[in-house]
């Protein structure tokens, strides 16, 4: 089909007959009229820069064959007319002559609105990306942190680190999208990769605000002299290191000690930490025009939204040893330090183990555990959800993530198991001590990568912090194509989709009942 268009778009301009129209409304194009009106515009473009029928014809390809015709073609028409002349010629070769780097396009094209958006606003940066094969895999945390010091380095102001931050969250996720959608990487490094990204933001937003703090105040020192530490806890699936395409993320800021005082004004740890706390915060989760980097959520600290921002480790350790509850137990199995002293991230583990491991097994650890999933599922239905609930629904990734972390917290304080803080790490390790069968570990781990790869396309698809399955088929079928799924009719993807999704969670819940009811 596209070639008998692309040659009838090449000759002279004519209004489309009722078969052009028709093929284009089978190709995929909600709208085939205004699909040949912007088609007919990039095919005249192609003629003026001299760029080549062949091009055109590769880009047509490219659009037809996309997650979402009607997306990839709205998008690609828009960088590509937006363009100078020189740049749109260098985009449309990747179609004709860089197959890999033309299908990386219009994966994001077709698959994320808020993606495409940056690609808008600047597709010289594209072309740089492509400058050389290294975009086809991650490369390690090392070279990230490099990328990202560059970045943030040399900064005069609070404000233009906020600014470089954003800009290199942008193009870090633009980067791993790709090699994500694409299956370039396996899920298991994405989620990786995506939690060293937050990281290295943490830790530019704690460079940036202890500066300015520093600037005004003087170095924060303890009691003796010696500098007093400060550290980011990461908590969730940040902690983990299994985060999300828009993930909020989970922290905890802890400092050494609140007897210290800054070297100039003399103000106390527990007034200096809790404004450099909230400056991070602010460097992170604000909304500038350049957006944000990550939505922050602090409810995690002790009593909640109500509680100091920032504690010292003893403070810590107190709350959790008279007021501490076993969800909290749960909640710091994750906890890892990922930005600022590495001494007090340390002490802040040391100080809770004895509390998050306990060596004395508690029985009520399971029921706890049952009482917070019915909870989550009596939330669900009265909100008219849960069906198609990737995170929090029957089977799905919440339930994976309380299977393993009841074996955490019976068995790791007792028996002297490693402190493991990714649910796949842990679920092998749960299977090497024989608690779980190699059959029901191996369906346990392809459960959990399959709903993370899902949850993670619905997520890019979204633009945002999104966790169900669509309901109309339309958007279904775009989403089965970006899990790879081909199928026949209008509905024959999006049918194959809800029944792997199905076939995943019933055995999830299969396997979390079994377990639940039998002695761990």
């Amino acid at each position: 089909m596209i070639p008998l268009v692309s040659s009838l778009l090449l000759g002279p301009t004519r209004p489309p007959d009722l078969e052009t129209l028709s093929q284009l409304e089978s190709a995929g194009f909600n709208e085939p009229l205004s699909a040949w009106m912007m088609l007919s515009e990039l095919a005249s473009k192609t003629e003026n820069i001299h760029a080549g029928r062949e091009r055109f014809s590769a880009l047509a390809d490219a659009i037809v064959g996309s997650y979402d015709p009607t997306r990839a073609l709205n998008n690609l028409y828009v960088i590509l007319t937006n363009s100078q002349n020189q740049t749109a010629s260098k985009i449309l070769t990747l179609f004709s002559d860089s197959p890999l780097e033309a299908q990386a396009l219009t994966c994001i094209c077709s698959g994320s609105q808020s993606l495409s958006m940056d690609l808008i606003q600047d597709p010289n940066r594209l072309l740089s990306l492509f400058n050389n094969q290294s975009w086809q895999s991650l490369g390690t945390r090392e070279a990230l942190a490099e990328r990202s010091s560059f970045i943030t380095h040399g900064t005069d102001s609070f404000d233009e680190g906020m600014s470089a931050l954003r800009e290199f969250k942008r193009w870090e996720s633009l980067h791993i999208a790709m090699c994500d959608l694409l299956k370039l990487v396996d899920t298991s490094e994405i989620l990786v990769r995506l939690a060293d990204a937050a990281d290295l933001c943490l830790q530019g937003a704690v460079n940036i605000s202890s500066r300015v703090l520093e600037g005004q105040h003087g170095q924060p020192l303890l009691a003796d002299g010696s500098p007093d530490g400060f550290c980011v806890i990461g908590m969730g699936k940040l902690g983990g290191r299994e985060l999300n395409f828009s993930s909020d993320i989970d922290l905890l800021y802890v400092y050494d000690s609140p007897h210290g005082r800054t070297s100039v004004s003399g103000l106390s740890s527990y007034e200096y930490y809790p404004k450099l706390a909230r400056m991070i915060t602010d460097a992170i989760h604000r909304i500038t025009s350049e957006g944000f980097v990550f939505r922050v959520d602090l409810r995690l600290r002790p009593e909640g939204s109500a509680g100091d921002i920032a504690n010292a480790v003893e403070g810590y350790h107190r709350h959790y040893a008279a007021r501490g509850q076993i969800w909290e137990r749960q909640a710091l199995i994750k906890a890892r330090p990922i930005a600022g002293s590495q001494r007090t991230g340390d002490a802040f583990l040391s100080a809770l183990k004895p509390f998050v491991f306990d060596d004395q097994s508690d029985p009520l650890i399971l029921d706890e555990i049952n009482r917070n999933r019915e909870k989550i599922a009596h939330a669900l239905l009265k909100r008219n959800s849960g069906a198609h609930h990737v995170k929090l629904g029957p089977g799905g990734i919440r339930e994976i993530e309380f299977l393993t972390q009841g074996f955490q917290l019976i068995h790791t304080g007792v028996q002297q198991w490693p402190w493991e803080r990714g649910t796949l790490q842990a679920l092998d390790w749960i299977t090497r001590q024989g608690y779980l069968g190699e059959s029901e570990a191996q369906d346990l781990n392809d459960a959990y990568l399959f709903l993370r790869d899902l949850e993670n396309r619905i997520q890019i698809a979204a633009g945002h912090q999104a966790h169900e399955i669509p309901s109309d088929t339309h958007s279904r079928n775009v989403l089965a194509r970006m899990m790879g799924i081909k199928g026949q009719g209008s509905d024959g993807p999006s049918e194959t989709l809800l029944s792997r999704y199905k076939a995943h969670t019933d055995r999830v819940v299969s396997i979390y009942e079994r377990v639940f009811h039998t002695v761990l």
